[in-house]
């Protein structure tokens, strides 16, 4: 077993008080290609369609907090808030992009009449629109990279069709896509739902899929598969030295973590991970990986951020 010892923490509830939010407005918590992490607010999040289906729409007023890190120590170095306004799409991810914000939703309509939403708009850092596409239904997940592409996860509603989609964006289960919301590369595997995704240091992508349960590394042209030790893990990282693959415990397991050795192209070597903080072992209720990188949020709401340079 091995640990890893956070040093410090920030209480999320005081950080929200400080700017008048409410804990309830939290949407989602990720890190930028520029290394900060952006914690995107929702002033209402809309009730489900029937209890079941996400809206697409929101009509709601967005604004994030954006934490500047000190990786090395893991300490919060500076916080400030950012106000974008009211936006008509109920917005899932939030990733800098250049010098602006990316702001996207997971799920959007398909239209006969009028075609697909735009479920994806480019805003500086006062709300102002600057773009507006659609980059597909079923976003499992989505990473800025430092050169400004866009490279969007689906999940089984993403590639299979709903929501009015007959031959889904996302039928290849991970796109790259330029910051005009143009495809740069699309994987050629057999993608039921991609798991999982990260890019390490040089940009190299890596993701995780079902129903092979495989992992691949690719730089758009030439790929690794590896084979993972434990199934159904969403949230990965790689250390800095490359040589070990962190992830969340998988199925029924995502509060707890996994390491697994990583040699070229195999992994081997499972075993668990704990997170301790003063000595306690810190349970994953919400996490955010990027590179070498990992947020994490503890079940008492106590947001951590550290760099794995190695498990040694």
């Amino acid at each position: 077993m091995k640990k890893i010892e956070m040093l410090h923490h920030i209480e999320l509830k005081e950080l929200f008080d400080s700017y008048g939010c409410s804990m309830n407005s939290l949407v989602n918590i990720q890190i930028g290609y520029d290394e900060k992490v952006y914690i995107l607010l929702s002033a209402s999040i809309p009730e489900r369609i029937k209890g079941m289906f996400v809206n697409t729409e929101a009509n709601s007023k967005y604004s994030a907090i954006c934490l500047t890190v000190d990786w090395e120590n893991g300490m919060i170095t500076h916080h400030q808030l950012m106000e974008f306004g009211v936006h008509k799409m109920n917005f899932h991810y939030i990733q800098p992009i250049g010098e602006n914000i990316l702001l996207l939703g997971a799920r959007c309509l398909y239209r006969k009449e009028t075609g697909p939403e735009m479920n994806a708009v480019i805003v500086d850092t006062t709300g102002n629109v600057q773009a507006e596409f659609c980059l597909g239904d079923g976003i499992q997940d989505c990473i800025v990279t430092d050169e400004g592409n866009i490279i969007t996860s689906y999940f089984d509603e993403g590639v299979f069709g709903n929501y009015g989609w007959e031959k889904p964006i996302g039928h290849c289960g991970l796109i790259v896509w330029s910051q005009k919301g143009e495809i740069k590369w699309e994987a050629n595997r057999m993608i039921d739902d991609c798991y999982g995704l990260n890019v390490d240091e040089k940009n190299h992508i890596w993701y995780y899929y079902y129903s092979d349960f495989e992992m691949v590394k690719t730089d758009m042209k030439d790929e690794i598969v590896y084979q993972p030790q434990n199934d159904g893990f969403e949230s990965f990282l790689i250390t800095k030295d490359t040589r070990s693959l962190i992830h969340d415990g998988g199925y029924n397991r995502h509060s707890e973590f996994l390491a697994e050795t990583i040699n070229h192209d195999e992994l081997s070597g499972l075993e668990k991970v704990d997170l301790v903080y003063n000595g306690e072992i810190i349970l994953n209720k919400m996490c955010s990986f990027r590179s070498a990188k990992m947020m994490v949020v503890d079940s008492k709401d106590r947001l951590y951020v550290k760099e794995i340079i190695s498990l040694g």
